[in-house]
């Protein structure tokens, strides 16, 4: 267990391990970086960057000034001038305007740079002012409600997530309501015991709902330090900061100045304890871990209307001879204009329960996790060397931690079903390909999933997708 792993380290460990902040000239920058629907070009060897942007074959010219690893500037568009601000993340380029964030990869390197704050995310929600949130909302869209022969019905597609930092194999895989976009993706953090974030968001785009998956990250405090560190400092891949066990303040003080940026000055409305799932939490981790799991529920105002958002955080604590580790093992939030929140929470809850890690990925993840704990983290940082020792022995690899990827998904599903009991609108059924269970939205007369993870729920006893279709649908029975 990572927990009884991290003490035994951090006891063995006498001499203090700090990661410096790193600094990029601006050269660092100059390149080409695409993502879904966008082309960056950055050129410039000082502080003062020049370049272009091309969303929908238009280009807009670019000004910025670097500053260690981030950039601020402005774009040109339409007669109008709108501000941007990039990060830049070994080859990952995260840039941001008016809430909008687009991860765009450089073309011309492979290799981590430097550190970039793990909890940080700018994701902003925001009106659309400008033409990079206009052309980014251009591509037509399925509504949520599906037309099945029955009538109104709801269809769930698999999504898969790649991992270009390995191989680009399929890292994880969910549902999400057809029609609805994803955004974001695997990113890897070098100079942190977690290693890899799934940060995503999947929007509806007809009502803005959207549901993101937060940063996670280990924390670690000590009660007795060899040298005095400041709150914030990377010890031995944690963050070394003082037990935060109450949920709202652990998300003012790691994500309202970031990934929550939207939250700041909302007003909480109601924050419920979810016993059960830190129940089963502290059954998976073990020994003398606590844990503590809880919804919080923020009202504000964006875009000139009201918007309700749930938080879901899950800490778990383990204290050490040396003081307290402890981390998030769970965090996301569902986000949705007044009044629909409670309605799409079951839709949401159906992307957040399917999530699922691919065998490869998960094994690749642990070999690259054992050579941080080995202290060889130098061999981290360069992607490409370690994507290709993953694929030539990814079969070994993946025998390795066969048993350690069974237990973990049995841990989940049972994790899962603990969240379900809190959310109205949620049935449990089983997944007769898989032969596991599935939480998806009640209220339908039958359910029904294909080979390819594709679902589809009708209120209409009679409906069968398998007349006149090529594919073959089986019917989901409901868990007694």
């Amino acid at each position: 267990m990572i927990c009884r792993t991290l003490g035994a380290l951090l006891a063995a460990m006498s001499l203090v391990f700090v990661t410096p902040a790193v600094s990029l000239p601006a050269s660092g920058f100059s390149g080409t970086y695409k993502g879904d629907q966008i082309q960056i070009i950055l050129t410039g060897s000082g502080p003062q960057l020049t370049g272009s942007i091309e969303v929908g074959g238009k280009k807009y010219p670019l000004a910025a000034t670097a500053t260690g690893n981030r950039l601020a500037g402005t774009f040109k568009a339409d007669g109008g001038t709108f501000k941007f601000s990039a990060m830049l993340n070994g080859s990952t380029l995260s840039f941001e305007t008016d809430g909008t964030t687009y991860l765009c990869q450089r073309q011309d390197a492979g290799v981590q740079t430097g550190p970039r704050n793990p909890l940080a995310r700018g994701n902003e929600s925001k009106p659309l002012p400008n033409p990079l949130e206009r052309e980014a909302a251009k591509p037509g869209s399925k509504p949520l409600a599906t037309s099945t022969a029955s009538g109104p019905g709801l269809r769930f597609t698999r999504l898969s997530v790649k991992d270009p930092g390995i191989n680009n194999i399929e890292a994880v895989s969910f549902l999400i309501p057809a029609g609805w976009k994803a955004e974001g993706g695997v990113q890897w953090f070098p100079d942190f015991s977690v290693l890899a974030n799934l940060l995503m968001k999947v929007t509806d785009p007809q009502t803005g709902a959207t549901i993101e998956f937060l940063p996670i990250q280990n924390f670690t405090w000590l009660t007795q330090m060899v040298v005095p560190m400041n709150p914030g400092t990377n010890y031995l891949g944690n963050i070394l900061y003082q037990p935060v066990t109450d949920l709202a303040q652990f998300v003012q003080l790691f994500y309202l100045p970031g990934a929550l940026r939207q939250l700041q000055g909302a007003r909480i409305v109601s924050a419920e304890d979810l016993p059960k799932v830190a129940a089963q939490v502290v059954q998976t981790h073990g020994g003398q871990c606590t844990a503590k799991s809880g919804r919080i529920r923020y009202e504000y105002q964006a875009g000139g209307q009201l918007w309700e958002e749930d938080v879901y955080v899950t800490l778990v604590y383990t204290p050490t001879q040396m003081g307290m580790f402890w981390s998030v093992t769970s965090a996301y939030a569902f986000r949705a204009p007044k009044g629909q929140l409670d309605r799409l929470t079951p839709i949401m809850n159906t992307t957040v329960s399917t999530l699922r890690m691919s065998p490869d990925w998960y094994g690749g993840y642990m070999y690259v996790q054992k050579l941080f704990f080995d202290r060889m983290n130098q061999g981290i940082r360069n992607a490409r060397a370690i994507s290709e020792t993953i694929t030539r022995n990814s079969e070994e690899i993946r025998r390795m931690f066969d048993d350690s990827y069974r237990q973990r998904s049995q841990s989940q599903d049972r994790i899962s079903r603990s969240f379900s009991e809190y959310i109205r609108g949620v049935e449990t059924y089983r997944n007769p390909y898989e032969d596991r269970p599935i939480q998806l939205p009640s209220g339908y007369a039958n359910a029904w999933v294909n080979r390819s993870g594709e679902y589809i729920l009708s209120p209409q006893a009679g409906f069968d997708p398998n007349v006149g279709s090529n594919t073959e649908w089986r019917r989901l029975e409901k868990n007694p």
